[in-house]
């Protein structure tokens, strides 16, 4: 058995939204125990407060989540400044967390105690990883590398980098009644857990590649031998400017896009360099990539699609989580809502299903297993079950 239920409250006040969030939950569960907890919220809100009452109404929960640039479920699709609740139980999956802290001092080190933290307690074998670490002062690449090193490339990661309404200031994870900054939280889930997922953006490549001849983190230099803007130029015309709505696709060896990277603006020091949301690798083959809001939204159908496809036939998932990226936020504009929608009319209403906006994505490229890949405006499915 393995099942889950959702909650969502749009109530400012936090006492008022815990109280709503406990009774959707307790409505729901019927006498039944959850063992573990996900919890999405707006970034102003009191979260010690959600976090202590939900602990202290079902002790011994594992509890993890972060502050977003906006929530969704399956209860109330997108809201923005909400939380947003799932708990899960099972007589058969175990639930185990951990978490690292000072995320930006050693990406390593913080990743590698989150694991060791989770995996201790575990007595079977993890099936996934989910994790929604601090994305301002650290790598999402780095970090997804070091959890992937950690767990020996066998159990998929999932999940998303914290938000906070895309102030761009703070952000804030959550581990247990805790809150905290700068830190990398993981929820494994061990045992026969059954699961299908996928990864998809709805941009598209176009033009010539090129190859990263000079970069330095998140700052792209240069483009084979010339300044980064020109490569942006000779296909979007002289003066134009890189945005979100053109980001550069990272290919992998077969000509495929691995990945894409958000341009945030000019670096002010160096001319014609490019400075983007995540880190990019001197040496990747790269070529900008282009979608309009119908394309951005097809993206999202083809995740949810391509993941519940995927599932085993004949059984029935207990939950869906999904991950969206803020650039798609801000770019799909009043029409963000018809992702959550697209989410219900493919699974629809019955499966329990949460997610949030982040500043970058965490999955594999293009099926389940494997090595997971940071991502950016890409929509995730993960869905969930025995």
């Amino acid at each position: 058995m393995f099942f889950s239920v959702v909650a969502h409250s749009e109530d400012i006040d936090e006492v008022e939204a815990l109280s709503e969030l406990i009774g959707q939950c307790k409505a729901e569960l019927g006498g039944r125990m959850p063992q573990a907890a996900l919890m999405f919220a707006g970034h102003e809100m009191d979260h010690a407060v959600l976090l202590a009452g939900i602990c202290d109404t079902w002790p011994g929960i594992v509890l993890i989540g972060c502050t977003t640039d906006g929530e969704l479920s399956s209860r109330v699709g997108l809201r923005l400044d909400s939380v947003a609740l799932i708990l899960f139980g099972s007589d058969r999956i175990e639930f185990t967390a951990g978490v690292g802290h000072d995320l930006s001092k050693d990406v390593a080190g913080a990743c590698g105690r989150a694991v060791d933290a989770a995996t201790c307690q575990a007595t079977k074998t993890p099936a996934i990883c989910l994790t929604f670490p601090e994305s301002l002062t650290s790598s999402g690449q780095a970090v997804v590398e070091a959890l992937n090193d950690k767990l020996g490339g066998l159990t998929p990661v999932f999940g998303a980098t914290s938000g906070d309404g895309y102030v761009l200031k703070r952000t804030s994870q959550f581990f247990g009644r805790e809150v905290f900054e700068d830190s990398v939280p993981v929820l494994l889930f061990s045992g026969p857990l059954v699961y299908s997922a996928a990864a998809a953006s709805g941009w598209e490549p176009m033009g010539e590649p090129g190859t990263v001849t000079r970069s330095e983190n998140t700052v792209v230099y240069e483009i084979d031998g010339f300044p980064a803007m020109q490569f942006y130029q000779r296909f979007l015309g002289t003066g134009a400017i890189p945005t979100p709505e053109f980001p550069l696709a990272v290919l992998d060896p077969q000509g495929g896009v691995e990945s894409l990277r958000t341009p945030i603006g000019a670096h002010q020091t160096e001319k014609g360099a490019i400075i983007f949301f995540s880190e990019v690798r001197q040496g990747v083959t790269v070529q900008i990539s282009s979608a309009d809001r119908t394309a951005i939204l097809d993206g999202c159908t083809a995740s949810i699609q391509k993941a519940f496809a995927n599932y085993p036939h004949g059984k029935t998932p207990a939950a869906a989580v999904v991950f969206s990226c803020s650039c798609r936020r801000l770019l799909l504009g009043t029409r963000t809502g018809e992702e959550c929608d697209v989410v219900g009319s493919v699974l629809g209403a019955d499966i329990p299903t949460i997610g949030f906006y982040g500043y970058g994505e965490i999955a594999p490229t293009g099926s389940s297993g494997g090595a997971s890949k940071y991502h950016n405006e890409t929509f995730v499915s993960l869905i969930l079950g025995t």
